[in-house]
């Protein structure tokens, strides 16, 4: 397998920013439209608690044997006050545009 390839689409579509950047918008608008069930998950917030890692980088091969609909998924751990708090996902095809993302608080 060529991991190497994986590695160069990463760096050359800056996808670690990219998707800690959409991290923050995604948290930030969760924030603001949901503030009372943020507090409840997040009381005493405090963004320098917050702590992020690059958790999982993947190739989805979709439509299995064919190969037309195929993504780089980039997994985004989230810890809060040193507990794992979050997961992130951002879902690049492979022209490096995002297709989706979601989070899930835990």
């Amino acid at each position: 397998m060529d991991f190497q390839a994986i590695k160069d689409f990463v760096l050359k579509h800056n996808l670690e920013e990219r998707s800690i950047t959409g991290f923050w918008n995604y948290f930030n608008n969760y924030q603001n439209e949901y503030s009372e069930e943020f507090q409840k998950e997040f009381p005493d917030y405090d963004v320098n608690h917050v702590e992020l890692f690059i958790d999982c980088v993947s190739l989805r091969i979709t439509n299995w044997p064919d190969d037309g609909y195929n993504h780089v998924i980039i997994d985004i751990r989230m810890h809060y006050k040193e507990q794992h708090a979050g997961m992130y996902n951002v879902v690049y095809n492979l022209s490096g545009d995002v297709e989706d993302d979601h989070l899930s608080l835990f």
